[in-house]
């Protein structure tokens, strides 16, 4: 780059008036053969989001269709094979409705401790006891370790207090109708 040198005259206010001389220089310019990050988020350039969402586009996987949907489907094509695994697929619960029809039933509890409880006594349908005892068994583990997460964050409460808690909480939550435990032998259906 060249420097621009001048010889001038400057006027200082009340001071009077000098003769100056000097050199401009232009600042460097440096020239990008690539944008800048800056650059690429502002034009909208995500390229490990594309390529995630190339792969995803590219990968195998079932159409998600609602129970209803399944349901309507399988009665357009009752006798076929298609539409008697459809008719097994709809018929499979998630935990959570298997729970809540239980606890409907009263053959499942919310006990006084925080855990599911089978209750065969107050139970009014017939129910599988494999299947019941898999899944109060993973239910009731999962809450186990929620407990524990939750003191790990509120080292000063007990577990005791942590369930008691969470579980005033839960309550709230259970299926009107659903079988609560009230006192030490005492069962209720949960008002609404």
């Amino acid at each position: 780059m060249k420097a621009v040198c001048y010889l001038g005259l400057l006027l200082i206010l009340p001071a009077g008036s000098g003769l100056v001389a000097g050199c401009i220089k232009a600042p460097d310019v440096v020239l990008m053969d690539q944008k800048t990050a800056l650059e690429i988020q502002a034009a909208g350039e995500y390229h490990p989001l594309e390529y995630d969402l190339i792969q995803a586009g590219l990968s195998p996987k079932a159409t998600e269709l609602p129970q209803e949907q399944l349901e309507a489907f399988s009665h357009d094509s009752k006798g076929s094979t298609l539409g008697d695994m459809i008719q097994l697929y709809s018929r499979v619960q998630t935990d959570s409705a298997w729970t809540d029809q239980m606890l409907l039933a009263g053959c499942i509890g919310e006990s006084l401790n925080g855990l599911l409880q089978t209750t065969p006594e107050q139970c009014t349908q017939e129910v599988d006891t494999g299947q019941s005892a898999r899944i109060v068994g993973r239910t009731n583990l999962h809450r186990r370790q929620m407990w524990q997460l939750i003191q790990k964050q509120y080292p000063g409460k007990t577990e005791e207090q942590i369930m008691r808690i969470w579980r005033e909480i839960h309550l709230k939550r259970v299926v009107c109708g659903g079988l609560i435990q009230t006192g030490e032998n005492t069962w209720e259906k949960k008002p609404c």
